[in-house]
């Protein structure tokens, strides 16, 4: 029976263990590594590839109830409040609109920064392949 690979593709089976063997390093890693069929179609790669990216990222069982509470409860959550209160009294308006204000500054500034950092760390990147 033909074994399968971990994306459910059939192995290829390895050489003949009656062939001469290589003496470099590499060809004997490369030999011991199960060579795996690509999957039928690039499309189903991308989806693979994207399925298994987004997945490991979810967290087993998490308990959002109890993280929400606790950030809640904080002083830092209770400073923000605060700020909206005090930024709702200084410009006239309702604490809810104080509160829209707060909210999209700070998700505005995590934005750039976010893609501040991404094209330094690109740049960088490209520094050492120049080098």
């Amino acid at each position: 029976m033909q074994q399968r690979s971990l994306f459910g593709q059939p192995e290829i089976p390895s050489q003949n263990s009656s062939s001469p063997q290589p003496e470099n390093r590499s060809a004997s890693v490369s030999r011991a590594t199960p060579i795996h069929r690509p999957s039928s179609s690039p499309t189903e790669a991308a989806k693979m590839f994207n399925t298994v990216l987004v997945s490991s990222r979810v967290r087993s069982k998490k308990d959002f109830s109890k993280d929400l509470f606790e950030l809640a409860e904080s002083s830092a959550f209770k400073a923000i409040l605060s700020a909206v209160k005090q930024l709702s009294q200084i410009q006239g308006i309702s604490e809810r609109q104080a509160t829209e204000q707060v909210i999209h500054t700070f998700r505005k500034m995590d934005e750039v920064w976010g893609e501040y950092l991404f094209h330094e760390g690109v740049d960088r990147l490209r520094g050492q392949r120049n080098t």
